[in-house]
């Protein structure tokens, strides 16, 4: 699924979109691109600046270092919000995806098995994988009507959650998150036979279990979006 820049109100003027830019038109895919950036270690911050404007204004590496001086000051000044301080928002009952509705199961209790355990192995990278765990939180919402969430279109979702916004998936997923790591230890056994009895050993269904339900905790935890400025 494609969602152009202009359903979320950016213009392009003269090839290059105006700099009117905030959290609420950043999709879920540009801020996992932003966020891998951050991760790496061996860029310095002219680098970054310019990877970040390509991935907020979708330009090639080629276009960003075609710009002026001060069309790139610009952008990279329209870009500074990413680059250090609070995301802000609260969570969302549901969401709009161009023209589509999606909402969001915020009962853990009403998940089928298999969203707990996709879940669980999505969760041990939260920010990588938000889109993964966001399809296995989703319901498709059609003419007023929730629709099941299948596991034959979780990827297909998972697609579509890559052009959410990002705001409302991002605090979404948080909220969910802290509901979902207070219920699964009530259920920990359960799940770890049931995963046990889909090939795993105790001690890979304990070591997922473990690890996911920490980085759930750190991500739950995470207050402040991290400085891109080296």
């Amino acid at each position: 699924m494609n969602i152009t820049m202009k359903s979320f109100g950016i213009k392009i003027m003269n090839g290059v979109k105006s700099t009117n830019m905030t959290w609420n038109k950043i999709t879920l895919g540009q801020f996992q691109d932003i966020y891998r950036l951050s991760q790496d270690k061996e860029l310095d911050e002219m680098e970054r600046i310019s990877r970040v404007i390509s991935i907020i204004y979708g330009l090639s590496e080629a276009q960003v270092e075609d710009l002026t001086i001060p069309k790139f000051n610009e952008l990279a000044k329209s870009c500074a919000f990413v680059m250090n301080g609070e995301i802000p928002g609260k969570p969302v009952r549901s969401f709009r995806i161009g023209t589509k509705k999606f909402a969001i199961n915020y009962k853990p209790q009403s998940l089928k098995h298999r969203q707990y355990v996709e879940i669980l192995h999505f969760s041990e990278k939260p920010i990588d994988n938000m889109h993964y765990i966001m399809a296995s939180l989703v319901n498709p919402v059609r003419f007023g009507f929730k629709l099941k969430n299948k596991a034959d279109e979780h990827s297909k979702l998972s697609e579509a959650m890559l052009d959410a916004p990002f705001l409302a998936v991002y605090h979404s997923c948080i909220f969910f998150c802290k509901l979902y790591s207070n219920s699964i230890e009530a259920i920990r056994p359960y799940l770890i036979s049931e995963m046990m009895s889909k090939g795993m050993t105790e001690m890979e269904a304990n070591r997922l279990m473990t690890v996911s339900i920490s980085a759930l905790d750190g991500f739950i935890t995470l207050k402040r979006w991290p400085n891109l400025k080296v």
